[in-house]
C-alpha cells in the first residue's frame, strides 16, 4: 500500500509496465520529449511547416511566457504539457519550477486541484505534465471562443456561476489550509475538467493550477511578500508593498476580482451583455484603481439585478474587496456565507427508477483484536443499530467484522476503485474501532489513517460517486483526554465502578509506533493534510485529543444517539412528510443534546464533531423497500 501511495504521489497515475511503442495516427506522430527508454512523456510531431516538432496549443489563445500544449503520458494518456525554459529568468525560474513541482506532488489529491502526472527534462526545457482539461474559465466566458468550446452549453448547465465560484474557492482554500499563498489568481488559472461518472453522463469540475508564484507560509513567523507577487491587474492593494507580511488575505482580494469577472458575464442583468469585466476597470487602469482607496467607496457592482442570489453575492464581494486586508474574510468564511448555503437536496432517492438504491452503507466493525485486552464490548450493538437504521432508509448494508489493517485498507481500495456506484445515490462508511487522532486500529493492532481512506474516494479514483454525498461515521477515540463538569481530566480518572450507571470499557491506547513512525503515517505531523474533499460529510464521535465512551451492553453514546435522532426524524411512526424533514447537517445539531442527556447520568462528557464539504443538503426518508444486508467478513483471522 505504501509503495502504491508513493508511486501515485510521484507520477500521479498507475504506471503501465511497458509503454506502447510510438505510433502514428493519421497526421500526428507521438515521440518522447527526451532521449531514453524510460521516457514516459510524448510530444506530437506533425511535420507541418518544416518544423520537426510542432505542438498544438491547449486552452490558450494569446502568447504567454509558458506555453501549454497537448501531449501524451505513456503514449496513450492525453495530458497538458507546460514547456519551461529554466534559463529564461537568470535562475529564478529554477526556484519556481522546484516550488511548483513540490506543490503538485504533495497536494494533488483534492478534486479542485490539478492532477500531476510526471515531469521530464531535455537539454533545453523542462516539461511538466498534468491532466488535460477542456478550457480555462477565461476561455469559457470569452464570447469570441464560443464556437471553439462545443461543451460550453453542457458546462454552463452543469456548473452555473455559483458552482464555478464554489469549486474555485475550495481549490484555493485547500492551498491555504496547507499554508501556501497562491498569489497568481486569475481566470486563466482555473480550468474546467470533464469527468465520466460511469453512467454515460458527464460532469464538470473546476481545477486550480499554475503555482509558479506560490509561496509557503510559516504559521510561527512572518514572511514578507518579496519577488513576483501577482499578475499585473490581478493583484491586491498590498501587492506592491514588499515589506508587507505574506498573508492569505492577498488571495482573497484577487479571488473577489475573479468573482466579479465571472458574475458579470453570467449575470441575469442583461445590461452586462454577457461579457466578463474586472471590477477595477480595463487593464491600463486597474493597478492605479486598486491602489486608490477612494475608488473603493460607494461603488455599485454592475451585475446587480432583482435576483435574490445576486443580491447576496454583492455583499460578499464587497467584503472580499476591502482595501485593508485585515477587513477581508478568510476563505472558510467565504464558503460559509449565505450565498453558498445549499438551496437544494442531493437526489438520493429515485422515484422513477426502482432499480436505483438511495445508497450503500459499509460498516467496518472492529470488536475483537489480536490482543484480547482490546476487546470492544458493545460494538456489536452499534453495528446492529446502524444496520437497522440504514436498512429502513433503503440502503444496502455490507458488514466487515474484525479486519486486520491491511485487509481494511484493501477493502476500501476495492470499494473505491472497483465498485460502480451508478445505481446508488449515496455512500456511507462506518468505522467502529479504537483510535487516536485521525486514525483507527485493525485486528492486528496497527493504525490506519482515516483521512487516507477518504482520499480513496476522490474524483480520480471513484468518478461514479462524483456529485454524490459521501458520509464517513467514525466511532473511535481521538486521544486520551476526557471531559468532566469541571474541565479536562486525565484518562485514568474517567473510569467508574458504579455498575448502576454504566460500565465503561478500557479506552487507553497502547501505541505500537514511536513518534517518528506516526509522523510518517501523517497522523501526528503538525503539517498533515486534511482537505475538505468534495461532497463529503465526516462525523466523529469526539474531538481531537479526547476519548469517546461505550457501554458494554448498550453500545456507544455517539452511535446510539445518532441512530435514535435519525430514526425519530426520518423514520417516525408515521414518518414525517418530505417537506417537514430536516437536512442531515442541521439534524446533527440535535445529536449533541441527546448525548448530553447520557453524559449527565454518568458524569462524563463527550463532544461530537463533524467536518462538512457539501454543495447541497442530504435528506433521508423511509424507503418503500428495505435494503439488503450482507456480511462479507466475519471473523478475527483476516
Amino acid at each position: 500500500m505504501a509503495e502504491n501511495v508513493r508511486r501515485t504521489l510521484e507520477e500521479g497515475a498507475p504506471l503501465i509496465e511497458q509503454p506502447r511503442e510510438t505510433t502514428s495516427i493519421d497526421t500526428e506522430i507521438r515521440e518522447p520529449v527526451r532521449e531514453g527508454h524510460d521516457c514516459k512523456l510524448f510530444r506530437i510531431c506533425t511535420g507541418k511547416e518544416n518544423d520537426q516538432y510542432l505542438y498544438v496549443p491547449h486552452f490558450q489563445k494569446e502568447k504567454k511566457k509558458r506555453p501549454i500544449y497537448k501531449g501524451y503520458y505513456n503514449c496513450d494518456v492525453p495530458v497538458a504539457i507546460v514547456r519551461i525554459n529554466p534559463s529564461s529568468h537568470s535562475g529564478l525560474t529554477k526556484k519556481e519550477i522546484g516550488r511548483e513541482l513540490q506543490i503538485l506532488k504533495e497536494l494533488e489529491v483534492h478534486e479542485n486541484f490539478i492532477r500531476y502526472f510526471t515531469h521530464e527534462m531535455n537539454k533545453d526545457f523542462v516539461f511538466i505534465a498534468t491532466e488535460l482539461c477542456l478550457c480555462s474559465v477565461a476561455d469559457l466566458l470569452d464570447p469570441a471562443l464560443e464556437e471553439e468550446i462545443p461543451e460550453k452549453e453542457a458546462i454552463m448547465l452543469d456548473l452555473q456561476a455559483k458552482e464555478i465560484l464554489r469549486q474555485a474557492t475550495r481549490g484555493l482554500s485547500y492551498l491555504h489550509q496547507n499554508n501556501f499563498v497562491h498569489r497568481n489568481i486569475k481566470p486563466n488559472n482555473f480550468l474546467i475538467k470533464e469527468v465520466k461518472t460511469g453512467d454515460k453522463s458527464c460532469r464538470f469540475v473546476v481545477k486550480i493550477t499554475d503555482f509558479r508564484l506560490t509561496r509557503k507560509r510559516d504559521p510561527h513567523k512572518n514572511l514578507q511578500l518579496s519577488g513576483s507577487v501577482a499578475s499585473e491587474g490581478w493583484e491586491a492593494p498590498e501587492s506592491q508593498d514588499l515589506k508587507k507580511d505574506l498573508s492569505t488575505k492577498l488571495d482573497v482580494f484577487i479571488l473577489g476580482c475573479f468573482y466579479h469577472y465571472v458574475l458579470v458575464a453570467l449575470s441575469k442583468n442583461e445590461a452586462n451583455n454577457g461579457k466578463p469585466r474586472h471590477p477595477f476597470g480595463d487593464s491600463n487602469m486597474r493597478t492605479n484603481n486598486i491602489n486608490n482607496i477612494d475608488y473603493f467607496s460607494e461603488r455599485e457592482l454592475p451585475f446587480v439585478s432583482n435576483d435574490e442570489e445576486e443580491a447576496k453575492v454583492v455583499d460578499l464581494i464587497k467584503k472580499m474587496l476591502m482595501f485593508n486586508e485585515e477587513d477581508r474574510p478568510t476563505l472558510q468564511q467565504v464558503l460559509e456565507d449565505d450565498y453558498f448555503e445549499p438551496s437544494e437536496d442531493y437526489k438520493i432517492y429515485n422515484y422513477e427508477d426502482k432499480s436505483k438504491k438511495p445508497g450503500l452503507c459499509v460498516i467496518f466493525n472492529q470488536e475483537k483484536f489480536a490482543n484480547p485486552k482490546k476487546f470492544r464490548g458493545g460494538s456489536d450493538k452499534d453495528r446492529d443499530a446502524l444496520t437497522g437504521t440504514f436498512k429502513k432508509l433503503g440502503f444496502d448494508v455490507e458488514i466487515h467484522n474484525n479486519l486486520s489493517s491491511d485487509f481494511l485498507i484493501s477493502e476500501i481500495n476495492d470499494l473505491a476503485n472497483e465498485r460502480d456506484f451508478k445505481n446508488y445515490g449515496c455512500l456511507v462508511v462506518c468505522l467502529l474501532s479504537h483510535g487516536i487522532e485521525d486514525a483507527i486500529i485493525g485486528y492486528d493492532g496497527r493504525f490506519v489513517n482515516t483521512n487516507e481512506l477518504k482520499y480513496e474516494f476522490s474524483l480520480d479514483n471513484c468518478p461514479s460517486l462524483y456529485g454524490k454525498p459521501k458520509v464517513f461515521i467514525i466511532q473511535a477515540c481521538q486521544g486520551k483526554l476526557g471531559q468532566s463538569k469541571t474541565g479536562i481530566i486525565a484518562p485514568w480518572e474517567n473510569q467508574t465502578t458504579d455498575d448502576s450507571k454504566v460500565t465503561l470499557t478500557e479506552f487507553d491506547i497502547e501505541h505500537n509506533y514511536d513518534e517518528k513512525e506516526l509522523k510518517e503515517l501523517k497522523i501526528l505531523d503538525d503539517a498533515r493534510r486534511n482537505p475538505p474533499l468534495m461532497d463529503f460529510l465526516t462525523i466523529k464521535a469526539t474531538l481531537p485529543g479526547f476519548v469517546s465512551y461505550r457501554e458494554l451492553k448498550e453500545g456507544s453514546i455517539f452511535i446510539q444517539s445518532l441512530c435514535k435522532i435519525w430514526s425519530e426524524e426520518y423514520l417516525g411512526n408515521p414518518p414525517k412528510p418530505t417537506e417537514g424533514r430536516k437536512h442531515l447537517e442541521g439534524l446533527l445539531k440535535d445529536v449533541q443534546p441527546r448525548m448530553n442527556e447520557i453524559s449527565k447520568e454518568i458524569g462524563l462528557w463527550q463532544t461530537m464533531c463533524y467536518e462538512t464539504c457539501l454543495s447541497k443538503n442530504i435528506r433521508f426518508r423511509e424507503a418503500e423497500t428495505e435494503g439488503n444486508v450482507v456480511v462479507l467478513n466475519d471473523g478475527e483471522d483476516y
